[in-house]
């Protein structure tokens, strides 16, 4: 039985080479993990859900690199071991 759900994002824009955000956006996404099973279809998923080519675009930018983090990470600065 696939699980679905609703998961909290944020999604933070920062200029190469620099440590600080210079635009975020909040969200829920809706997420059925059958077809988002692999990292490739959640970006997807997320890019076309969030809409953030068109984001991008609006900030001059036409190409963009999505990183996902996980909470232990964003919360102590080290990736899960």
């Amino acid at each position: 039985m696939a699980a679905s759900g609703v998961v909290k994002v944020l999604v933070s824009f920062y200029r190469s080479g620099e440590d600080s955000t210079f635009e975020r956006h909040r969200s829920r996404v809706t997420f059925d993990f059958a077809k988002q099973s692999s990292v490739a279809a959640v970006k997807k998923h997320l890019t076309e859900f969030l809409g953030l080519s068109e984001i991008t675009l609006k900030f001059g930018k036409a190409n963009f690199e999505l990183k996902l983090k996980h909470i232990h990470e964003l919360l102590t600065g080290h990736e899960n071991d």
